[in-house]
């Protein structure tokens, strides 16, 4: 048997399907443009530390520099202003200076100059300025400081990452985590709205089992009732008993078939709608009120549909439109009319009316403002009008205390006039 619930299914995997796409494209547009800013950033340092071996070199070696007084400029506001560590260590390997490696600046003597190459890794400051003069070689080649193209270096700057490099480096990762995890909250979210749904829904069709159920019973009851005391020949009763009756295997045929596909076929629509406004006609006034049944039907083509669904969704108009009444004398109208592609009905009513805020929820799943509802009947009328037949339904008008009227639109073979 085809499930009933199968294209809502393939459209949820297929939302589920774009959704993590669509995360994954994020991380990797994030991932790619993080990469390239960090390569960018990566070359600042990297001319930055040029531009300061050449300083140092200038500083150790006055005359190359010449007589320019931009020199002392430049150094004050660029080279000052460094914000990426760096040691400048002379041709010997041994630091001059040093910025921005976790170590206080300290004077260098001979006593330590003497031991450099034998020191072992320790706790002293000389020990931590040569591990670190050793983590910045292995970020990057250091920079010899040269007099001219064929001389010897007369030192070497060892630079590495800025602070602000490293914390880029995580974003990609944050990201990913951020994006997982709102994946997973709305995935735990969807889910839990999901059970729900299905919860209201299986509470909802029992309830609208009893509700079609109760009806028909209700009436078989009552004429059981009247030939008891003999209040009516058993010749009346029993034809109303017959349509009781038959109400009741057409719920059934009803319910067997919300777990198939419904069959549809070519159908008299002003005969379906005569069928469902006789059977409450005479049982609107064992409710205890009193209404006028108004049926303009024209000349309608056949429309192809599936008779117990659409009389289903028709009693559940006509149903409301009996609860919305409230006082005497009540009226309800069902008409039709044809366009060029589709046939209106049109089901309207004197009754209380719906309030402005409630028009767009109505046809909502769970919402009600009966005391006893659960929210489904209009809800159940849409998915047989526009799931099941291709059509819609709407609510054209409503004021309060002036009534309602609900128009179910059907599509129909071209040609027709």
């Amino acid at each position: 048997m085809v499930s009933f619930v199968k294209p809502h299914s393939r459209w949820a995997g297929l939302w589920r399907s774009y959704l993590f796409v669509g995360a994954a494209l994020v991380v990797l547009v994030s991932l790619i443009y993080t990469t390239l800013l960090i390569r960018k950033l990566e070359e600042e340092p990297r001319i930055m530390s040029r531009v300061f071996a050449r300083f140092c070199m200038t500083a150790a070696v006055p005359e190359a520099a010449g007589d320019v007084p931009e020199t002392g400029i430049i150094f004050e506001e660029i080279i000052q202003k460094i914000n990426f560590p760096v040691v400048v260590t002379d041709r010997r390997g041994l630091p001059m200076a040093w910025k921005n490696v976790g170590v206080e600046p300290f004077v260098l003597s001979e006593e330590m100059a003497a031991g450099w190459d034998s020191l072992a890794d320790g706790g002293s400051q000389l020990s931590l300025l040569r591990k670190a003069i050793r983590e910045l070689d292995d970020q990057n080649e250091p920079i010899p400081m040269m007099l001219n193209s064929d001389s010897t270096a007369v030192g070497y700057v060892h630079y590495g990452h800025p602070q602000i490099l490293r914390e880029l480096s995580y974003v990609p990762f944050i990201q990913i985590g951020m994006i997982a995890l709102f994946v997973w909250i709305g995935f735990i979210g969807f889910r839990a709205i999901k059970a729900g749904e299905e919860r209201a829904v299986w509470v909802g069709l029992a309830r609208e089992a009893a509700h079609q159920l109760g009806t028909p019973i209700s009436s078989l009851m009552g004429w059981l009732t009247l030939l008891r005391e003999g209040a009516k020949p058993v010749s009346e009763v029993i034809p109303e008993m017959d349509n009781d009756l038959a109400h009741l295997e057409k719920v059934l045929s009803r319910f067997n078939q919300v777990g198939s596909i419904p069959k549809l076929s070519e159908s008299d629509i002003s005969q379906l709608l005569h069928q469902a406004v006789g059977y409450f006609r005479l049982r609107a006034a064992n409710m205890g009120k009193e209404i006028r049944f108004v049926e303009d039907y024209g000349d309608c083509p056949p429309v192809r549909v599936n008779q117990d669904l659409f009389i289903w969704a028709v009693e559940n108009l006509i149903k409301n439109a009996i609860d919305a009444i409230e006082t005497s004398p009540g009226m309800i109208t069902i008409s039709t009319a044809v366009g060029a592609r589709r046939v209106d009905i049109s089901i309207a009513d004197n009754g209380r009316g719906i309030l402005p805020g409630h028009q767009r929820k109505i046809f909502s799943p769970g919402f009600t403002t009966k005391k006893l509802g659960w929210g489904l009947g209009l809800s159940l009328v849409r998915r047989i009008v526009e799931d099941y037949h291709q059509g819609r339904v709407r609510l054209v008008s409503s004021r309060p205390g002036h009534g309602s009227v609900f128009i179910i639109s059907l599509p129909i073979k071209t040609g027709h006039n």
